[in-house]
């Protein structure tokens, strides 16, 4: 009895295209999921430097530091920039004496994060604009430096003249985002950002900043010398005039 051969069933090409427009999207993803995670908390060094004395009288928080961020990370890094300064950032110093012991302050100000100065309705609306050109993208070993503001607050008191250390730790937000992730990699709540409007950012561009991700990094100690002691807010100058405290 001669057996029968089955011929191959092949399936229609319609079905192998549409088997391959729904897979290949979703490996995509799959993909870029995996990098997002991997990069989760990308790997910065933060140098501090600026000034190693202070005069007596001299305003301690409108002094100015800079801090050169190098990505040691193996990905380039996306970060909203203006007019040389990271905006969505913010700055928290830690002061401490020479035997690491934090100062106290008279009070405690609020720090928030850089965003937009307050002016005209009509000048804010336009600034809350995101441009092409204020996205850096800083490369694997790359390094750029940014002015750190506002310096340490007046309102800590140096109980004696000596040297003393200053460090920073930076938290930088993605525009729009609701959360970070902090150095020990858990996710945290971003309050006090403002709302930034990305209709006028390239197709490419709107995709990176929607994808780029957060940054917390604390610098390298940096010492200050003072001559002699400082209480809070005491004989402060701005600009050099003198301003009267109450």
């Amino acid at each position: 009895m001669l057996q029968r051969e089955v011929p191959y069933l092949r399936p229609p090409l319609a079905t192998l295209v549409l088997i391959a427009c729904v897979c290949i999207p979703f490996l995509q993803l799959g993909a870029q999921g995996a990098r997002r995670s991997a990069r989760k908390l990308p790997k910065i060094d933060m140098k501090l430097s600026g000034p190693t004395t202070l005069r007596p009288g001299e305003s301690l928080e409108s002094t100015i530091f800079q801090a050169l961020l190098t990505n040691r990370s193996a990905e380039p890094l996306l970060l909203f920039v203006r007019s040389g300064i990271l905006m969505n950032a913010k700055w928290d110093w830690t002061v401490t004496d020479a035997k690491g012991t934090p100062l106290g302050m008279g009070f405690e100000p609020g720090r928030g994060f850089c965003g937009t100065p307050i002016t005209s309705p009509e000048a804010q609306a336009e600034a809350r604009h995101l441009r092409n050109d204020n996205l850096l993208v800083l490369a694997p070993g790359e390094s750029r430096e940014f002015p750190v503001l506002p310096g340490p607050s007046d309102d800590y008191s140096f109980p004696s003249a000596g040297t003393y250390h200053l460090a920073v730790t930076l938290t930088y937000v993605p525009p729009n985002a609701d959360h970070y992730f902090d150095e020990r990699g858990k996710r945290q709540r971003a309050f006090g950002l403002e709302q930034w409007d990305l209709s006028r950012l390239g197709v490419d561009q709107f995709a990176a900043v929607t994808n780029s991700l957060s940054v917390q990094a604390t610098s390298d100690i940096w010492n200050l010398e003072l001559p002699s002691r400082r209480g809070p807010k005491q004989g402060i100058f701005f600009n050099n005039i003198p301003v009267q405290l109450h």
